[in-house]
């Protein structure tokens, strides 16, 4: 690697960091998704919003001018002025790109236009087809081959083109860098296109082409780390957000706007407060602004938002300096380039110990020229027998590694099929199987559904690369770690080269006797399986409270189980995953006292009624979580206990919030039965004989529990122990004593399991040894669901030592 490479040398490599403590000891590797804000960017907005009264723009002529000037100072960001292009504030990418198309002339005359876009772009742009279709347009989609070999192929074009207002117009739309992998598009072929070098693909496709072009280039992936020089690149029109540069704030974007081509936005209907001369209620009269913003910024700006742009730029330019090209963003380019190609090269090299590689890349380039590629890269990872490893396998591992990074199709639907090789038709028979955008569905027939994107911002360096394949290699690949050296060294390389890290020597790969569809089936003649162990879990994601002899059936389950929940001052539930320390908050349940009391460690405890109080509760709207996607009616368990828990898990202003019990929330699956705050069902079954068959396939020697350790950390209602393991995957419906129960699915798990529960100590067993046991499918345990008690019997309770019945059908 070349010392060039290096550019931001250690003191000022220090200075970025130390703006970045908030993430703490997270490795943020999503720059595409987000980029992150500093903490002194908030600082100067905050002191200016407090030391001035900015108001609305509509009315007060300072904060107007102040808008202006920022206006400006975007524009000056992208080397152009309001001579040559006109910014128009918006809340977004998306809507920048909505706005174009509904306002844009697609017919002249007799003449019809075109929609024309690269099948690789952005979710938001293919859904721009809708709109151009209402108007009458053409819909045309070209490939990432085809659209490159067009350009490629030019031999002789004029130099200048000229639009005729008789002419149909043809908007094409298509990304200054792909969110899928990063690759750049071609700018510098924008006044060819314009020209009609595309045409002869139109005319296979039947249209009209005698037109006039536009551009529509979506800048959003592209803006983030590169420099969009609008002096020498001059598409018609740029749609863009400012979370992609700066992290803050969101919710704003910009549509620029080139001068000599606003007069095709010619179609705009609505109009808002601010957008006109003069308007009539009472008569279809009303006069449109001349200046072009002014015509497209419907009611009143986020002017507190766009103030703050001005201290986002000031802390750009205070951070990084001008290195490269003597630019900001070229420097940032320059950056995050190197890092992108370093994590390239590291998984090119990556290969287990048969040979065989362990990564597989879906790029368009191999990171030689920084022109044509950008700071992101897109793979997956094969298991030693070349089988896929499942990117929401994955992605529970990068969080068990505290690691931020994003999985699936990046909502770029076209770069994921063509590079993992999916036909249309085999897309439709994955949603038919029920897979669907964003969810955890990564494999169909052993195929992948989508990939895993790292992405790198400027304050990222080359230790968070080596972080990242340290996990890689640790959880997926049977060799151990060896360091790359860098030109710098943080903490996390110290731990390394001390050997403070462990990184276990052996990782094993997936037993093919074991993938779920060859499971021996159920030995019917199994017998005497007893009622092993019983266990709620009122609090949340808290400690076990382990029940010694019965205990009742409730409406929603075991009774007192997740009726309680913890949730952070922004109303958001809290769970192990964000604090390991909940599992270590330990209930006791006394039914005769009628209390609950939570223990911790070192902490005197504290008591709480279990009974609800008799005035009416006192109603909160909490947020979607994994709880549900359900809004939950509870009521505040009060200030002590409060307090109680945030200093118990070292977090300020945290609420103990307990389910009403008129709250009707329903399990989705079969739409019947009532849930208290679980996940997915009302009671989840652990066979003792499958953790067994589990322990001895986990070969990592630094992993000791012991066997009722780790039962424990699967967090069961019900604990059986049959003779054979694995044998429950197959029941249907089980009776316990004289009740009966439906079995609705295996549990899918997370990084949650690897959580000791008796210290919230963070492992990686037992997770990735169940992911190469069942070929990534990270199932283990059932959901079962009451159905009631058999017989006309009236008994709703379990008792220990209760025998079981397993059903198949």
């Amino acid at each position: 690697m070349s010392a060039l490479s290096n550019v931001f040398d250690n003191k000022r490599m220090q200075i970025i960091r130390n703006e970045f403590t908030h993430i703490g000891d997270k490795c943020y590797l999503e720059n595409a998704g987000t980029a992150l804000y500093p903490q002194i960017q908030l600082k100067k907005i905050n002191e200016d919003l407090l030391n001035n009264v900015y108001l609305n723009p509509h009315s007060d002529k300072y904060t107007r001018d102040c808008i202006e000037q920022i206006r400006s100072r975007v524009l000056k960001h992208f080397n152009t002025d309001s001579s040559t292009y006109t910014l128009i504030f918006t809340s977004g990418t998306t809507q920048s790109l909505k706005l174009v198309v509904e306002s844009f002339k697609f017919q002249s005359e007799d003449v019809n236009g075109s929609f024309m876009y690269l099948r690789d772009n952005h979710t938001s742009v293919l859904g721009l087809r809708e709109i151009a279709k209402e108007k009458n347009a053409y819909v045309i989609h070209i490939t990432h081959n085809d659209f490159l070999n067009s350009l490629q192929s030019i031999q002789s074009i004029p130099k200048n083109y000229e639009r005729d207002s008789k002419k149909g117009n043809i908007l094409l739309a298509y990304p200054a860098q792909t969110n899928f992998n990063g690759f750049k598009y071609p700018l510098n072929y924008i006044r060819d296109i314009k020209n009609g070098c595309l045409g002869s693909y139109l005319k296979k496709q039947l249209c009209e082409v005698d037109c006039n072009w536009y551009i529509l280039l979506d800048a959003a992936a592209f803006v983030a780390s590169n420099k969009l020089d609008l002096s020498v690149t001059q598409p018609d029109f740029v749609c863009l957000s400012f979370y992609k540069i700066f992290g803050f704030p969101t919710g704003l974007g910009a549509l620029l706007v080139k001068n000599d081509s606003a007069d095709v936005l010619s179609e705009k209907k609505y109009f808002g407060g601010g957008t006109v001369d003069i308007v009539l209620s009472s008569e279809d009269f009303h006069v449109k602004r001349t200046s072009l913003h002014e015509r497209f910024e419907d009611g009143t700006l986020p002017f507190l938002s766009i103030i703050a742009l001005k201290h986002c730029f000031d802390t750009m330019a205070m951070l990084i300096p001008k290195i490269v090209n003597n630019n900001i963003m070229d420097t940032i380019s320059f950056h995050t380039f190197h890092l992108a190609r370093d994590l390239y090269e590291q998984l090119i090299d990556l290969k287990h110990p048969n040979g065989n590689r362990a990564a597989v890349l879906y790029m368009d380039s191999d990171f030689t020229n920084i022109k044509k590629q950008g700071a992101i890269v897109a793979f997956n990872l094969l298991r030693e027998n070349g089988t896929y490893i499942g990117y929401a396998e994955f992605q529970h591992m990068a969080d068990l590694f505290n690691i931020s990074v994003r999985t699936g199709c990046f909502c770029n639907s076209g770069s994921c099929q063509r590079h993992l090789d999916v036909t249309n038709k085999e897309m439709k028979i994955m949603h038919k199987a029920g897979h669907k955008c964003g969810d955890e569905m990564d494999l169909v027939n052993n195929k992948p559904t989508g990939a895993i994107r790292v992405s790198f911002g400027y304050y990222n360096t080359f230790n968070d690369v080596d972080r990242l394949i340290a996990m890689i290699t640790r959880c997926f690949v049977k060799r151990k770690y060896q360091q790359r050296k860098r030109f710098t060294v943080s903490f996390y390389e110290e731990q390394i080269n001390n050997n403070i890290t462990d990184f276990p020597k052996e990782i094993y790969s997936v037993n093919e006797n074991y993938i779920t569809n060859n499971i021996e089936p159920i030995d019917n003649t199994e017998s005497n399986i007893k009622l092993s162990e019983l266990a709620i879990f009122p609090v949340k994601s808290c400690g076990a409270f382990k029940i010694k002899n019965g205990w009742m059936i409730g409406t929603k389950g075991f009774e007192y189980d997740r009726e309680w929940m913890i949730v952070k001052d922004n109303g958001v539930c809290l769970t192990q995953k964000q604090n390991s320390r909940m599992c270590m908050i330990k209930p006791i349940v006394d039914l005769n006292k009628k209390y609950l009391t939570l223990t911790f460690k070192g902490m005197p405890s504290i008591s709480i009624p279990l009974d609800p109080p008799n005035t009416k509760y006192k109603e909160m709207s909490l947020c979607q979580s994994k709880v549900c996607t359900d809004v939950v009616k509870g009521y505040d368990c009060g200030d002590l206990v409060a307090d109680w828990i945030s200093r118990a898990l070292e977090i300020s202003y945290l609420r103990l919030i307990r389910q009403c019990s008129d709250d009707k929330r329903i399990q989705k699956k079969n739409g019947e039965q009532m849930l208290s705050l679980s996940n997915q069902a009302q009671f989840l079954l652990i066979n003792k004989a499958t953790v067994r068959w589990l322990k001895n396939k986990i070969k990592d020697p630094t992993f000791i529990d012991d066997i009722d350790t780790l039962v424990d950390r699967f967090r069961g209602n019900i604990i059986i122990d049959t003779q054979k393991e694995l044998v429950e995957r197959d029941w249907l419906k089980i009776i316990i004593g004289k009740n009966e129960f439906k079995v609705e699915g295996q549990c899918n798990r997370c990084q949650m399991v690897c959580i000791n529960q008796n210290s919230g100590e963070k492992t990686v067993e037992p997770l990735r040894t169940i992911a190469e046991e069942f070929g990534g499918k990270l199932r283990f345990g059932i959901y079962l669901s009451y159905i009631g008690p058999i017989n006309g019997m009236k008994d709703r309770s379990l008792n220990i030592n209760l025998p079981i019945k397993p059903l198949l059908s």
